[in-house]
This record gives C-alpha cells, sequence and structure tokens, in this order.
C-alpha cells in the first residue's frame, strides 16, 4: 500500500508551491484537458513530448466508505483487481504490462487510502495504451472476485500485517495512534484488521464492489506521449457503456482536529530515544498564494532550524541520531514537527541543548550569512522553472494530477508557478524570515518522547513542566562568527598530460593527469547549470588491514564533525551550503570516494572543497568521541533486537572475523584513536589505486581545465597495490540457523547462495577464497540485474500469487563490485505455521529457475531495466556515479552509450549459464529462519 501522506507532501510542495502577496487562486495548468461522460465517468489528458505513458483509475472511494462489516474490504477488492477481469486473466495481465516493460503487481500498481482507491500503470512508450485503458476499464465493473481467488488473496494481504503492522511498534506509529484516537480515523485502517480479511467473502466483496465502483466515482487520468484527438475517443470509446450506478459522490471528510496533548512512550527496539515539538500550523491543501507563501516561509524556518541545531549539536561535539524539522501531513492537516534523536543517558543534556538553541532561534533569529544558501536554492527553483518543467515525465504529471484530485486541489500552471515564486522572493527577507522563525517557535506546542528502557516513563513525564517553563525562559543572543569562505590554493598545480576524445563523440573526453588520476569529462546539453561530480577510487576496507575496520566505522562522520583545513565541521557545512554544493564522502568494501552536487558557478569552490577534503582532513578528539558514542548506541541497539541478532547470526556463519563483512559490534570502536582515523583516511584518500574522477555537465572544456589543473592534478598520491577483493568466508558453514527470539508473530525465512564467479567448478568443501583475476565486463553486470528481475517475478508468480505465503518474496545480491564470488539472498516473510512450506517452495523456484530462461523474459526483463536507465538522462549526478562506477571496475562505459544493445546482445543460454554458476551444484547454500519467541 503506498504511503498516501508522502504523496500528498510530494502535492502540496511540488504542485501547489507558489504564492503572491493578494490571495490570488491557483492558476490551473492548462495542458490538462478534462472532460465527463454521460455516465459521470471524469476524464482528465495531459500530452507531453516525453516517451512515456502513464494512467491512472481513481475511484472516491476507501476505507471511510466502509461499515463495520466491511473493514479492509476497499484495499481487498483492490487486490481482487489483479486476480482475473472479463478480459484478462491473472497471468495475463502481468505478463502484458511485464513484456512492455512496465513493473507490475498488486500495491505496486495500486493503492488504497482513508478516502480513494487509485490504480496506475506506466508505461515506456504508447504502444499499450489500448491494453491498458481495457484492463482499467474491467477494474470499474469485470471483476471476477472468484470464491478461490478470494481465499487465496487473504494470505497475501495477511502477509501486509506481517510487513507493515507491526507489533513491535516505533514512538512515530504509537504517536500516530495515539494522534488519531477517538476521532474519525481511529477504526478506518485501510487494511482493515486480520478477523475481518480472515472472515471476507466473495459475496461480501462484490457487494462493496458493485456499490462504490460506479463511473459517476471514477475519475481517468492519462499524460505522456499521446495525441489527444486519439486518446479522448478511445476513453469514451473504453468507458462509455459503464453503466451509471445509484451511489452518490463522497463528499471529502476534510479533518483537522487531532490529539495535540503531550504524548511520553517507551521507544520500539533498535529505536533510540528521542524527543520532538509538533506545532500546529495550516491546511495542508492550498488554494490561493498566500497560502503557498506561508508553506513556502514554514519549510525556509524549518530548514533555518534544522541548519541551526545541526551546528549547536556539532559544535558542542554532542552526539544525535537524528537531527530534524520538517513538515509533519496528517491528510488535510500541516503540523511543523523538529526533532532530536540521541544515545540512550544523554537527555538531560540534548533536551537542554535543544530547548536553549529553540529559544535563541525563536528570541533573536539567523543571520543574513545564515539565509543565503537557502535563498540561493529558491532562486535556482525559480531560474530552472521552465527546465524542470520540460523534464516532467508522464508520471510525474499523471501523480501530481491523481493527488491533487484526491485532496480538491489544482494542479498549477508552469506561468503561475514561477510568478509566485518570484513574488514569494521578492518580498522575502531576513526580516520576514525571523517574524516566521519567532511565530513559529512561539506558537503553542506539545511534546512527543521517547523514552529508554532505561529510564523511567514516569520521571519523564513528571519533568514536562519544567521543560517548557525552560523552554519560555527568554535565549541567549548568538554570535554570529564569520569564517574564512576560501579553501588553501595548493602551493604547486599539476598539469593534464594527454586529452583524448572517446568513441568520435566530442562530448566525451578523457584527460590523464600528472599524478596519475584518470579525468573523464561528459558534456551534456541537457544538464543545464547542474554538474555532477565524482571523485573515485578503488580500495575501500579491503585495502586496509583488518585491525583498522572498525576506524572505518567513525572515520567520516569524525571528520565531517572535525572539519578540513580552516573549517570546523559546522563552519565547513555552512560554507558548502552557501555554494549550494552537496558533498557524500563514502568508503564501501571494494571503493572509496567523494560524490558532489553542484551548480554551474560553484565549480571552482567544488574542485578547491575537493582537494582540502582529501589532503587536509581534521579530527577533533570531542568529536570523534561524540561519533564513537553515537555508532555504539546505534550499533548495540540494533544487535539486541531479534532482527540484529538474526542477523549477526547469519554474518558471523559466513564470514571470518577478519573479512572487511564481518559485523562489528559496537565496542569494536572504543578504542579508535585519532591516529586509527588519519591513518585509514590517508591509506584510502592518500593512495594511487585507478584513481577516477567523472564530471557531467553543459561546461565549456575551457574553464574546467585551470581548475583540474590548480586542484585535481595537484592531489599528491602515492602508488598502492589494487586488492584483489576475494572474501574471507568461514571455511565452514553451518547450512541451517534457526532461532526462535522473534518478538513479532512472523517467521523470516532467507536462502543464502555463495559461489565462484569463475567458471571453475568448486569442490564441495571449497568456498570462494581466492582472487578472481578476470575483470566482470559490462554484459554480466547487466546478466546479473536481469536474473534478479526474472527471479523475483518467478518468486512473486508462485510464492505469492499462487501459493499466497508471502506479501513481497524478494532475491537480490548483496556481492560488491570487484568481488570475485556471488552472493544472493531469496526470502520471504511468512505466517509462523507455513515455515516449512516456504523453504519447499524457495525449492522449487530455483530448480524450476535452473530448468531454464525464456527469451521472453530475457526480453520482458531487459525493457524494465532500459526503462529504468532513462532518469538518469536528466540527472548528472547520476550519470557521474554510473560512468565512475563502471569506470572504476574496468566494466567498459560503452554499454552504457546504448543500453538496448547490451541488453539484446544477451541470449537465453548465458543466462541459464549464469543461472547455473549461482545457484547450480557448485554453490554453497545456507538456510536461515528467524522465529517467534516459543
Amino acid at each position: 500500500m503506498k504511503n498516501y501522506y508522502l504523496a500528498t507532501a510530494l502535492c502540496v510542495t511540488l504542485i501547489g508551491c507558489s504564492s503572491t502577496p493578494q490571495n490570488t487562486q491557483l492558476q490551473p495548468d492548462p495542458a490538462w484537458t478534462s472532460g465527463q461522460l454521460d455516465n459521470g465517468l471524469t476524464y482528465h489528458v495531459y500530452p507531453d513530448h516525453e516517451a512515456s505513458v502513464s494512467v491512472r483509475l481513481l475511484v472516491h472511494a476507501g476505507s471511510f466508505q466502509e461499515n463495520e462489516q466491511q473493514k479492509g474490504y476497499a484495499h481487498f477488492v483492490e487486490h481482487m483487481a489483479f486476480n482475473g477481469s472479463k478480459n484478462f486473466s491473472q497471468n495475463d495481465v502481468i505478463s502484458l504490462f511485464e513484456h512492455a516493460g512496465a513493473s507490475f503487481g498488486a500495491d505496486l500498481n495500486a493503492y488504497t487510502s482513508y478516502q480513494q482507491t487509485v490504480y496506475q500503470l506506466d508505461l515506456p512508450d504508447n504502444t499499450q495504451l489500448k491494453p491498458a485503458l481495457t484492463w482499467l476499464r474491467d477494474i470499474g465493473d469485470g471483476l471476477e472476485i472468484a470464491s478461490r481467488e478470494v481465499e487465496k488473496e487473504k494470505g497475501v494481504i495477511l502477509g501486509e500485517f506481517r510487513y507493515s503492522r507491526l507489533e513491535d511498534k516505533q514512538v512515530a506509529d504509537k504517536f500516530y495512534d495515539h494522534f488519531i484516537e477517538g476521532g474519525p480515523y481511529e477504526f478506518k485502517d485501510a487494511l482493515g484488521t486480520k478477523e475481518s480479511v480472515t472472515q471476507a467473502n466473495s459475496q461480501g466483496l462484490k457487494s462493496f464492489y458493485q456499490t462504490w465502483y460506479q463511473p459517476q466515482l471514477v475519475e481517468v487520468i492519462v499524460s505522456g506521449d499521446i495525441n489527444i484527438n486519439d486518446v479522448v475517443p478511445l476513453i469514451e470509446k473504453q468507458f462509455s457503456d459503464w453503466e451509471r450506478g445509484q451511489t452518490p459522490k463522497p463528499a471529502k471528510q476534510k479533518i483537522t482536529t487531532f490529539n495535540e496533548g503531550d504524548f511520553i512512550e517507551y521507544v520500539g527496539s533498535s529505536e533510540p530515544p528521542s524527543i520532538s515539538l509538533m506545532t500546529k500550523r495550516a491546511p495542508s491543501v492550498i488554494e490561493n498564494h498566500a497560502q503557498q507563501h506561508q508553506l513556502w516561509l514554514d519549510e525556509f524556518s524549518q530548514q533555518m532550524i534544522q541548519q541551526r541545531l545541526n551546528k549547536a549539536f556539532n559544535d558542542a561535539a554532542l552526539p544525535t541520531q537524528w537531527v530534524i524539522s520538517q513538515n509533519y501531513l496528517m491528510e488535510y492537516q500541516r503540523y511543523s514537527l523538529t526533532s532530536v534523536a540521541f544515545p540512550a543517558g544523554e537527555r538531560e543534556v540534548t533536551q537542554q541543548k535543544l530547548l536553549s538553541t529553540l529559544a535563541s532561534l525563536r528570541d533573536y533569529g539567523v543571520s543574513e550569512n545564515e539565509i543565503v544558501s537557502e535563498v540561493q536554492v529558491y532562486k535556482g527553483l525559480l531560474y530552472n522553472a521552465e527546465k524542470d518543467w520540460d523534464q516532467m515525465d508522464s508520471v510525474i504529471h499523471a501523480d501530481y494530477k491523481t493527488t491533487a484530485l484526491e485532496v480538491d486541489q489544482k494542479v498549477q500552471s508552469q506561468r503561475d508557478y514561477q510568478a509566485s515564486l518570484g513574488a514569494f522572493l521578492e518580498n522575502l527577507d531576513l526580516d520576514v524570515i525571523n517574524d516566521n522563525i519567532e511565530a513559529l517557535l512561539s506558537s503553542d506546542y506539545f511534546l512527543v518522547v521517547g523514552v529508554d528502557k532505561s529510564e523511567d516513563q514516569a520521571e519523564i513525564v513528571s519533568s514536562i513542566d519544567s521543560l517548557k517553563a525552560e523552554y519560555s525562559k527568554p535565549g541567549i543572543q548568538p554570535l554570529f562568527a564569520m569564517t574564512s569562505s576560501a579553501f588553501a590554493i595548493p602551493s604547486a598545480q599539476g598539469d593534464i598530460v594527454t586529452k583524448e576524445q572517446m568513441y568520435t563523440d566530442p562530448h566525451i573526453q578523457k584527460w590523464m593527469l600528472s599524478n596519475g588520476i584518470e579525468m573523464w569529462y561528459l558534456r551534456d546539453s541537457l544538464a543545464g547549470e547542474q554538474v555532477g561530480l565524482y571523485y573515485i577510487s578503488l580500495g575501500g576496507k579491503e585495502a586496509l588491514d583488518p585491525s583498522l575496520y572498525p576506524a572505518v566505522e567513525v572515520t567520516l562522520p569524525a571528520i565531517a564533525r572535525s572539519g578540513v583545513g580552516s573549517f570546523t565541521g559546522s563552519e565547513l557545512e555552512a560554507h558548502m551550503d552557501r555554494e549550494s554544493i552537496q558533498v557524500y564522502p563514502f568508503i564501501d568494501s571494494t571503493r572509496h570516494g567523494i560524490e558532489f552536487k553542484l551548480n554551474k558557478d560553484g565549480l571552482a569552490e567544488t574542485f578547491a572543497a575537493l582537494n582540502a577534503i582529501v589532503t587536509s582532513p581534521n579530527v577533533s578528539p570531542d568529536q570523534l568521541e561524540a561519533v564513537k558514542q553515537e555508532f555504539i548506541e546505534a550499533r548495540e541497539s540494533f544487535l539486541e533486537s531479534p532482527v540484529g541478532q538474526f542477523d549477526q547470526a547469519m554474518n558471523q556463519n559466513s564470514f571470518a572475523p577478519n573479512s572487511r563483512h564481518f559485523l562489528l559490534d559496537g565496542k569494536s570502536v572504543e578504542s579508535v584513536s585519532a591516529d586509527d582515523v588519519f591513518s585509514v583516511y590517508q591509506q584510502l584518500f592518500g593512495q594511487f589505486r585507478n584513481n577516477k574522477i567523472v564530471v557531467v555537465g553543459n561546461i565549456d572544456p575551457s574553464e574546467l581545465m585551470p581548475l583540474v589543473r590548480q586542484y585535481a592534478a595537484s592531489i599528491p598520491l602515492e602508488k598502492a597495490a589494487v586488492p584483489d577483493f576475494k572474501v574471507a568466508y568461514n571455511t565452514e558453514l553451518k547450512e541451517r540457523i534457526d532461532m526462535a527470539i522473534n518478538n513479532e508473530d512472523s517467521t523470516e525465512y532467507i536462502l543464502r547462495v555463495i559461489s565462484e564467479k569463475s567458471s571453475e567448478a568448486v569442490s564441495e568443501t571449497e568456498l570462494p577464497s581466492s582472487g578472481h583475476t578476470e575483470k566482470q565486463s559490462a554484459k554480466e553486470v547487466f546478466m546479473e540485474d536481469l536474473l534478479q528481475r526474472i527471479l523475483t517475478i518467478r518468486l512473486d508468480g508462485y510464492i505469492r500469487e499462487e501459493l499466497s505465503l508471502d506479501y513481497s518474496p524478494y532475491a537480490y545480491s548483496i556481492s560488491q563490485d570487484g568481488e570475485p564470488s556471488y552472493d544472493w539472498f531469496v526470502g520471504a516473510l511468512i505466517a509462523p505455521e507455513n515455515a516449512d512450506k516456504i523453504e519447499v517452495a524457495i525449492d522449487k523456484v530455483i530448480t524450476d529457475l535452473l530448468k531454464g530462461i525464456s527469451d521472453d523474459e530475457i526480453r520482458s526483463a531487459g525493457k524494465q531495466l532500459e526503462n529504468d536507465f532513462t532518469p538518469l538522462e536528466i540527472s548528472p549526478v547520476d550519470q557521474a556515479w554510473v560512468v565512475s562506477r563502471y569506470l572504476i571496475h574496468g566494466y567498459g562505459v560503452e554499454a552504457l552509450f546504448d543500453v538496448n544493445k547490451m541488453v539484446n546482445s544477451i541470449s537465453s543460454q548465458e543466462m541459464n549459464e549464469l543461472a547455473e554458476r549461482i545457484f547450480g551444484e557448485n554453490s554453497r547454500q545456507v538456510k536461515s529462519i528467524l522465529r517467534p519467541k516459543s
């Protein structure tokens, strides 16, 4: 079931977001054409130049339309739409759209919420539009809802409870239950209850279906590569014979009143203690520009609050698990939420820092220096509005329209958005921002407190009044200290030794730098002002001695808190924010590097930052201790939970203690020193192992070259050996792990399969442990992706659809790039009494897979893979990531320039050989089961 509130948030933020000083109503997007058939069905059509096509069927009936005997029926009927209809058998409808390249399945293509049910199909092109509309028409009055299928589907829906309605609830879930208690939402869970699902029958579901699935209650949305003169007649032809019913369209229940008192409750397992302040702000539905202005101003203020809190906790070297300030949407009402989570035992100092920082913000506001980066974000939205609108695909248009219809809101036009955003920026200044921060932080609020099991809940309840009294005191005026706004310039620059045009494409160039770094520049005319940059090297954890593995866990966060060069951590973060540069260093198992996402005008500062981050990290002992405490708290909490214990048991069964994949406990980092952190950093970022830089953007090379010479070619690097990336598996694996420790009434079953990537046979007792010198090709990478898709489809078809054992069986590879072994998980979350059945079922799916993969399956999965590459075209940073990955591991980037050609080159024989190598008789298998506590 899709998260309705997230969809609403996106709608409010992106469709209805612009404001002017007057209460001007939002102006609708004129590109949408709407009409109504004689039977009452309403349609909305949006022609677009993008190749994809999206269709939606919106039924204005959800859990609010159920009576006491029908709990969960709206959602149950949604599931039944995938189990056979007038024109489609279950398998026909799934295969039709999967062959078209669309991912397909119940709850992937539909969702049910409080007041609507939505069916959705996203197609790569318009060739399957007619059958897509035929299927939606079948949903109208052609569903079979056969008794046999109803009984089978019960197991799937009960499986959904196991995934989404946990008994060990997090504080957020407990708070939600409290928040809606006593109101219309309390007994309207879209899933219903386990009892109501178990007792459902075909007759009752048909009664609900026939009452609420009537054309006057339905809207059809079509967007994408379509001709309106063709699509409207097609809709009329498909839906006009649907007979109008007698059920009136239900009025939206726009509920805005909830339980707003303080809420203090124990946290769930592996969850840190926390404290949150919530303030009621405004209706979530935006009707005019003034409301939109207020939404934006609140979001701006929340960003300032989060920024200041991050700085306060960082400067004080206080450990936290999260710091957030954001909107909390409850259908038609919007709240502001500010929240901090922290290690157990740190409540007093954390709460004091939180309240004192908020009081300071409330009474003195922020400085001009602090708002620069966020103002730039909004200016960027205005500057790029036309390009961003042009790059929206059919999915975005269809989703915006659907969500707008759900909440009775207009989809705003581009011109109105731009005019409104321009007016918002014109009226935005420091006084306006600080007045809003003061209003937000002075409003009535209530607390949501997550209590650790080591704390006394009654004690915390009794302390609430004193906390509020503390917050009411005047805040302390902050010192707005200015710091250097520039990184140090390297004392000597390097050079670009050679420049080479690649693949006869003038827009793809390879430059060899004097320090050995190979830089690839892809000029992308669609990038606009955006630039993606990746600096990446082979190595990662495997380049280190195992004694430094604990230090890896804390190295990057310790340096992020401590800073670089003359910047402290908070100063560096503020500086990069002002420059609108996003930085993400990473250390993986087989590689490490830094990702940058930026605008063109930040190019010089990005290259300067790259040099400084690589060459001049700081490690403050206090910040290191804070980071270690954060890690210890998070890891120990996880390992105390049943899932953590299960993961640890599987991990320790598979890997030797010196393996880079061995799961460390929290105490492992206690003795990590600043010297250890520096050693990790120097051995990774100070050494050369096939280092690459990939830049994607629309930049003249003449602008790029001086920066490359000054900051990239000047990075000092010591040549080091590239590891062979062998995996240190245990020489003896238990073939079965069976643990009865789950605190949920469910059983997790995982089949782990380990095998050698080489084609040579492995003996019964031998595990992959030696290096594999042959480079994996791009073709093999594609094939593994296809195999995962094909296996998942087969698991869904057998375990979910035929046997009804699980809501979402899964299969995926956990092997890292460059590793010489395959390592796959195949699993399911099932009812405890079905543990033996799932083992047999998964064994059967694997056995059948080894009997052969068809060309038809390969083409279907291949089209899905091709479609997943499409969004890369408008994301320079994602392009930079994929290209850098293929370069650093020697896969060959040629495949990325013609995905269709690579997919079409893969034969069924090759896929069958791959399946045999991974799952065949030479593989080692471990079956692990997490059962409920006895």
